[in-house]
């Protein structure tokens, strides 16, 4: 895999923390390039609901570049994580733009879900999914390859990542109070989905892509089967049987060894990661122009986590 998979971060405003900043759980998760491992299963995630499946379908060049929407959903993770303020809000501006002109209506029936029903990216609840499947995925990637993470932690970036929902079109409204309710809203809508004909169709076009030159699958489904739940993993058609088990307890404990083990923290962390620790640690602009120190507290957040 390329280490260069998305444009670089620009190194921003001196002392802007972004979104959430050194310390922070979320940046201790998206900083690992092993996270966008599950980047496949977060997409068969959303391609199981029925009418994210028709947008992708109907609105986009995912059959002729499928790599490409994996690849803007990573940049778009990376900048609105690492960012500064004018970056995140840049990005931000880049989803709405895109998402404006994608609505239609559900041409069969699929499961529940009837011919006819509209659907737009915008719709908060199709946001609020999409927005699901990202935080979900990142969690349980990251605990399957890096370490496991406690309730506490799985809780508590989820809480930090409030402001990035926001920013997908996810308001306070509509987004689960707390991780025990997002856990119940997660595991409720999982049990109402149904993989339709542009579901399958799509995931078979991803499974036949090629990244950097290399073919997705059979490693990419094998990814993908590891974090899927079972039920679509089956409606998929994925396999998993006592091979695929084997083959991703080693897949898991050799990606472990080989990037947290072995690899230095600059092969290790993205490059975004890396610019956003040096703007933080810059000296900030104070508002009578003059220069700042990097508060203390982020100095000993980066320090303890091996920046």
């Amino acid at each position: 895999m390329s280490l260069r998979l998305v444009p670089p971060l620009p190194a921003g405003t001196p002392g802007d923390p972004g979104l959430t900043g050194p310390g922070s759980v979320m940046w201790r998760v998206s900083r690992e390039r092993v996270v966008p491992l599950g980047g496949l299963s977060a997409l068969l995630l959303q391609l199981a609901h029925p009418l994210v499946a028709a947008g992708v379908a109907e609105h986009s060049g995912f059959s002729a570049d499928p790599v490409k929407r994996l690849q803007r959903t990573l940049q778009l993770l990376l900048v609105t994580t690492f960012g500064d303020a004018r970056q995140v809000g840049e990005m931000a501006r880049r989803l709405a733009d895109s998402h404006r002109a994608v609505r239609g209506s559900l041409r069969q029936d699929v499961g529940e879900w009837r011919q006819g029903t509209p659907y737009s990216a915008a719709s908060p609840e199709l946001c609020l999914w999409v927005y699901a499947t990202i935080v979900e995925t990142a969690l349980d990637t990251y605990s399957a390859f890096v370490c496991p993470l406690d309730w506490n932690e799985r809780a508590e970036l989820y809480r930090e990542s409030e402001e990035f929902g926001r920013l997908c079109g996810v308001g306070s409204d509509i987004r689960p109070a707390g991780y025990a309710d997002f856990q119940d809203y997660y595991a409720r809508t999982l049990s109402q989905l149904t993989v339709g004909d542009q579901g399958r169709s799509a995931a078979r076009v991803m499974l036949r892509a090629r990244l950097a030159g290399i073919p997705v699958s059979p490693w990419g489904s094998l990814l993908a089967a590891g974090l899927l739940p079972a039920p679509l993993r089956e409606q998929y058609g994925l396999r998993w049987s006592a091979v695929q088990r084997v083959l991703w307890w080693l897949c898991t404990h050799v990606i472990h060894v080989a990037m947290c083990g072995l690899a230095p923290a600059r092969i290790r962390f993205w490059d975004h990661y890396h610019v956003a620790v040096a703007r933080c640690l810059a000296e900030p602009v104070a508002p009578d122009g003059g220069r700042g120190r990097a508060p203390a507290a982020w100095r000993e957040a980066l320090a303890a986590s091996g920046a």
